[in-house]
């Protein structure tokens, strides 16, 4: 919040047309004094997800503390600066889908295979995994998985654990804000020549390149470097993230300066080192190494046990950065068949079913819990459901969730066409009334339908489950595309600068704290990175929020990774069952 200039509200006051006769109302000229009086309030009341507070005193009788919306939780009203203050001991937990993903992905193998695999005894060394990595295969992979660590992953090509801490704490705000990631990519890749603005930085800094990666190297360089005791480094670095910043940070620069003088460092190095630290969030070098070790764990589950990884990141649905479309397209790409749901042998999530990943019911939207449980506890009951108008009246489902079975293939053992099925729904169905219903026949009524069109199949399943197993869009509108349209597999062949023509789903758009756009297109063969520059951003904004592009730009190779500048686009079609992108903008 910017400090209020009364003088300036008044004089806007005097000068507006419209408000110039309330210049002299006593309520406008204590506007500005209101309003000052107000900075550095809290704006809102915020929960933790995840703080916990212990204390071998009932909090009830230290602290004011309120109902939380979930029955038998209840929340502190004070702050995590007063909690500090008044030595409480907080933790704050971290709730990660992926440990779920990794447990339901061990537990299957264990069933399939009678073995348990023991994830902290693996081989951390292993080179085929490290050379998925460095491939960027890494879609479903816990934190290197987005479009940015893709791209920073082929550059920086881990090699052990060490790396991996290092790969994972990179893209962060707190490295980026200076232009940090870049340097130390370049740096590792040895093509940017460096040294150290002194030599007492190379204590904190060396196993970094030089570049501040870890919340603890800002700690390290102030006690290296300004001569800064611990406690006195953690009370700086806290400062960044406090209301007050520029007044303690103003004390704390001097402090550091004066420190740094005495340790012989001259006053403008202490000052370009002291500018070097921001309250922008950053890994601890901690944190950094148990997500790493994760991710790793995570890459050698999908390398050695695919099937198994891609069912249980399936059932952990919402988490990660792409859909389930994307996961299901990157399944495929490593030898996962994806079967739609089946009525007679699909279970409450995804299983596997003959080596291949058969989606579950909670996939299908709109039928939820209750629903499934209507479903399995029927076919459990009486065996397996032998016809449509059977189904129907076992179940007693409402004709909106049989339709969207139907849509989404679930009835389809049964043999007919997807029209003729939702035909015969119609004929069967008849509401729930308080006594049995007369069971009346059917095949009188009974007619042929043309079948769906593989396009219209498509369209419907999508609505249905956001997921079409069988196949692509793209793969069904290429044929009505030029010829100099590339698919994504024939892009890694063009040169850099070379004119191209792509076209793809929009599954992310990005616009991190730079004001270049990124987004992402996928193809029936993969993925598209596209960087949009301010100005063709600006032109081209409407055009890009829709959900079919086809796009015209240039190919950008640089240090191993390969982009599309965007010059043109246009929107390819309009379908409102295309899978919806993740966006960050």
């Amino acid at each position: 919040m910017r400090k209020v200039d009364i003088k300036q509200i008044r004089t806007e006051i005097s000068n507006h047309p419209s408000l110039r006769h309330l210049a002299n109302v006593p309520s406008w000229q204590h506007l500005g004094e209101l309003a000052e009086q107000l900075h550095g309030f809290p704006h809102e009341i915020a929960q933790h997800p995840g703080g916990m507070i212990i204390s071998s005193t009932p909090l009830s009788k230290i602290v004011p503390i309120r109902k939380g919306a979930f029955e038998g939780r209840f929340v502190m009203e004070w702050d995590k600066e007063a909690v500090k203050d008044a030595g409480f001991i907080k933790i704050d937990f971290l709730a990660l889908g992926t440990l779920s993903q990794m447990q339901e992905a061990l537990q299957v193998i264990e069933n399939r295979t009678g073995h348990y695999i023991d994830l902290s005894r693996i081989n951390f060394e292993d080179k085929d995994v490290y050379k998925m990595l460095h491939r960027a295969d890494t879609i479903g992979i816990f934190q290197v998985e987005s479009a940015a660590q893709m791209q920073a992953i082929i550059r920086i090509k881990p090699e052990n654990l060490f790396d991996m801490a290092l790969e994972v704490a990179a893209i962060r705000p707190g490295v980026g804000i200076y232009d940090g990631i870049t340097h130390f990519i370049r740096r590792r890749m040895k093509s940017e020549h460096w040294k150290y603005d002194h030599p007492l930085e190379k204590g904190p800094l060396a196993r970094t390149l030089g570049i501040i990666l870890y919340q603890d190297q800002v700690n390290e360089l102030a006690m290296s470097v300004g001569g800064f005791s611990g406690a006195d480094a953690e009370q700086m670095r806290r400062a960044f993230h406090k209301r007050e910043k520029d007044s303690l940070l103003t004390t704390w620069r001097q402090k550091f300066i004066e420190g740094a003088t005495k340790k012989g460092v001259p006053h403008n190095i202490a000052l370009k080192i002291f500018k070097k630290f921001n309250g922008q969030y950053m890994f601890p070098e901690s944190h950094a190494f148990a997500f790493g070790v994760t991710a790793y764990q995570m890459a050698w589950l999908k390398h050695y046990y695919p099937l198994e990884f891609y069912v249980s990141i399936f059932n952990q649905q919402p988490m990660g950065f792409w859909s389930l479309e994307t996961l299901k397209e990157d399944a495929k790409r490593h030898s996962i068949p994806i079967l739609n749901l089946d009525v007679n042998q699909s279970g409450e999530k995804a299983t596997i079913h003959n080596e291949s990943l058969r989606l579950g019911f909670l996939h299908i939207h709109k039928l939820g819990k209750s629903n499934t449980n209507r479903i399995l506890n029927a076919r459990e009951s009486n065996g397996p459901f032998i016809s449509i108008s059977d189904f129907v009246r076992r179940t007693g489902l409402q004709t909106n969730v049989l339709y969207n079975l139907a849509d989404a293939g679930g009835l389809d053992c049964f043999g007919t066409s997807r029209r003729q099925i939702k035909w015969e729904i119609g004929l069967t169905y008849q509401p729930m009334p308080h006594q049995a219903p007369l069971v009346l026949p059917i095949e009188q009524d009974l007619i042929e339908l043309p079948k769906q069109s593989s396009l219209e199949k498509m369209q419907r399943e999508y609505r249905a489950t956001s997921i079409y197993p069988k196949g692509h869009l793209l793969s069904e509108i290429r044929p009505y595309l030029s010829r100099d349209i590339l698919p994504s597999h024939d892009l890694s062949k063009q040169r850099h600068a070379a004119n191209v023509k792509v076209a793809g789903i929009v599954v992310r758009r990005q616009k991190p704290r730079a004001k270049t756009v990124f987004i992402t297109l996928e193809d029936e063969f993969g993925l598209i990175p596209l960087i949009v520059w301010e100005g063709t951003y600006t032109i081209l904004e409407d055009i890009l929020n829709a959900p079919l592009l086809l796009v015209h730009g240039k190919i950008s190779r640089r240090e191993g990774t390969l982009n599309v500048i965007v010059e043109h686009a246009r929107v390819l079609t309009n379908s409102e069952y295309v899978p919806p992108s993740h966006n960050w903008l």
